[in-house]
């Protein structure tokens, strides 16, 4: 006859060791995560219209360590065809990514821009 009461309690802790691996491994795809690059659209700040680009200069001491800025606009000149958001007072850079993206795309459609908002990097 064979010896199963060793190889139950085996059995019990390899599910145990599977389980707590797998809770590591899902923490650490937590961590990495928020440092993978964003999948927003993005424009250089060199490409942007004037305008935007003086708004965004006066805009830029206050943004701090999270903060971002998004842009959309139709126009080089026509100053009702363009539109920019900043996400200033926010705790996370990739929060302050979304929260401008989304203020821009709203100002986009009450000032019924086409172009998308994308992220401005330097």
């Amino acid at each position: 006859m064979k010896n199963t009461a060793l190889s139950v309690p085996s059995a019990a802790i390899a599910r145990q060791f599977l389980a707590v691996v797998a809770m590591v491994f899902s923490i650490l795809a937590g961590l990495a995560a928020p440092a993978m690059a964003s999948d927003l659209p993005t424009v250089r700040l060199s490409d942007l219209p004037q305008n935007l680009q003086d708004i965004y200069g006066q805009n830029r001491p206050e943004l701090g360590k999270y903060g971002h800025c998004a842009a959309g606009f139709d126009s080089r000149t026509d100053g009702m065809k363009m539109a920019i958001s900043c996400a200033i007072y926010v705790r996370l850079s990739a929060q302050g990514e979304r929260k401008s993206v989304e203020l821009c795309t709203e100002r986009t459609k009450l000032l019924k821009i086409k172009a998308p908002c994308k992220l401005i990097v330097e």
